[in-house]
């Protein structure tokens, strides 16, 4: 075609040909980094097969992929495993191609987001044929650019897609027995599943169907005659061991179920109006206030709710006596949760398994000071990241228990980055416990992470979203809406448009083939001559 000259093969002396490495060429051990990635790389449990099967590292291969796994790896793990191999002018249109997939394959398609979407793709195929050769760019190519004009039409992808119907033609060869009339045995399977499943609709419902059968992540829905903090929803997995926790854990974590109780806004509010008030005249720090409020709030509940109710205040519900009163210290451990349609394991747990199910994540308002100085604190939303050691259950009463998380958190600071993928990295090396280690089972969101081989210690966070939930709405407003079927990985790198492409990848040693292998008779125009 006459183009590229770069890369056209080269006749040596000794009657060989070398063949110039290309941009997107890997050397070994950037293969190797690319094939231990997707080797090492730990999903929670239902988001994928275990991908890590169909990976080789003697030689660096991928094989026996299925069109889901490749659904995955297209989407979600292509980008983390080439992070750290390529130039930038070669990974960030891929990085790009990989995104684009992913909107398309969302729970909800903004049609201006689509609109985009058409233009996006154009640039993205523009910018992947500067890199790689015209035969890379077949017809299955071509057709990433009608997606989103076919997504503006039939709607979301995932009502259109064909892992429903391939599910069902497995399920329709199953029911082959003789090999001979496999037409027959499938029209009778199909009956008789047929007929199995109108009777089901007649048994009691104590029998578990395919009509009643709750999905694999199903957490109960709790109480509704009790304070929420009692509602007990999500349900624990396994063995579970009664032990005696000692007193300042318990404390910290009886402090926190009152202040994240919405029955004990008030009193929060009346006892740090008190702490001002007592504490007007040593001029103290808002940051010293409000530990003081932390300090002290608890036994102040707990004696002002029991003044309360021997006054016969209309305010103290037996539910929140039951509160003040504190836990007792014997709590209940488990191994496994299951809440907000999400699995937990703890970290101990998972050490031996092919899941991940102990990345925590935490949307908190939280006050920010400056400095130690600081009287005007900021209130705004904090995204904190953790890893779960712990599932403990408090027992206020016979029936009102509430499930704590226990877990090493990282919020900002030096443990926390950005690289020039977009990606959020972590670090969890020899990190110091948090001086508020526990949250609510209910507040709990999953993530998992992807360790870095290149910058040890350091994480790579994915965030996930429950695969069987539905939060029915009113009114349905789309910034609410959890829009990607699984995870989103980073909000995608930014390539310059007027940025030169190397051709021949520097510092990479092409590869040399016999002369004889190469050239057919009238194709000797092709390579070029020594110097």
């Amino acid at each position: 075609m006459g183009i590229r000259p770069e890369l056209h093969p080269k006749v040596q002396n000794n009657n060989k040909v070398y063949l110039p490495p290309a941009c997107f060429s890997m050397d070994k051990e950037e293969k190797d980094i690319f094939c231990r990635v997707l080797k090492k790389v730990k999903v929670p449990h239902g988001y994928a097969s275990n991908i890590s099967r169909c990976i080789d590292l003697k030689p660096p291969k991928l094989s026996g992929l299925k069109s889901h796994d490749s659904h995955i790896l297209m989407q979600q793990l292509l980008p983390l495993a080439l992070r750290n191999v390529l130039p930038k002018q070669v990974r960030y249109p891929v990085m790009k191609l990989c995104r684009y997939y992913r909107q398309l394959c969302s729970k909800v398609l903004n049609p201006n987001d689509l609109v985009q979407m058409e233009s996006d793709i154009g640039k993205i195929l523009c910018d992947l044929e500067r890199i790689f050769p015209p035969s890379f760019f077949d017809i299955m190519v071509h057709l990433s650019v009608h997606l989103a004009s076919e997504a503006k039409l039939g709607g979301p992808v995932h009502y259109r897609w064909m892992y429903p119907i391939e599910r069902l033609l497995s399920t329709l060869k199953s029911y082959v027995r003789n090999r001979s009339k496999p037409e027959g045995s499938i029209a009778e399977g199909y009956l008789a599943e047929e007929c199995l499943s109108f009777c089901s609709l007649y048994l009691s419902s104590d029998v578990e169907t395919i009509h009643n059968k709750t999905s694999r992540n199903y957490d109960d829905g709790g109480y509704e005659d009790v304070l929420p903090i009692f509602s007990m929803s999500g349900r624990p997995i396994g063995a579970s061991n009664v032990e005696l926790l000692d007193l300042d854990t318990l404390a910290v974590a009886h402090s926190y179920v009152l202040f994240n109780c919405s029955e004990v806004d008030e009193f929060r509010t009346e006892h740090l109006a008190i702490v001002r008030h007592e504490n007007r005249k040593r001029k103290l720090r808002e940051r010293d206030i409000q530990r003081l409020h932390c300090e002290t709030f608890e036994s102040w509940f707990q004696d002002h709710v029991a003044e309360l109710h021997s006054s016969g205040d209309h305010r103290i519900t037996e539910d929140l006596r039951i509160l003040a009163s504190g836990p007792a210290e014997f709590v209940t451990r488990y191994k496994g949760f299951i809440i907000n349609g999400f699995r937990f394991h703890t970290k101990d747990l998972e050490k031996n398994r092919k899941t991940q199910n102990s990345g925590v994540m935490l949307e908190a308002m939280t006050n920010s000071f400056s400095s130690a100085r600081d009287n005007n604190p900021i209130v705004g939303d904090v995204t904190y990241y953790g890893i779960l050691n712990e599932i403990i259950e408090l027992e206020y009463d016979a029936d009102k228990k509430v499930v704590l998380f226990h877990c090493d958190w990282i919020s900002n600071g030096s443990r926390k980055k950005e690289d020039d993928n977009g990606f959020t990295l972590l670090n969890f090396e020899g990190l110091k416990s948090h001086n508020e280690p526990f949250i609510l089972a209910s507040q709990a969101q999953q993530v998992f992470y992807v360790a870095d081989l290149v910058d040890k210690g350091w994480k790579v966070v994915i965030k996930t979203t429950p695969r069987d939930s539905y939060d029915m709405k009113e009114q349905i407003c789309l910034d609410d809406v959890e829009t990607h079927l699984q995870s989103d990985t980073s909000m995608g790198p930014q390539l310059d448009e007027n940025m030169n492409i190397e051709l021949v990848r520097q510092g990479l040693n092409g590869t040399l083939v016999d002369n004889n292998s190469l050239v057919f008779d009238g194709d000797e125009d092709l390579f070029e001559s020594p110097s």
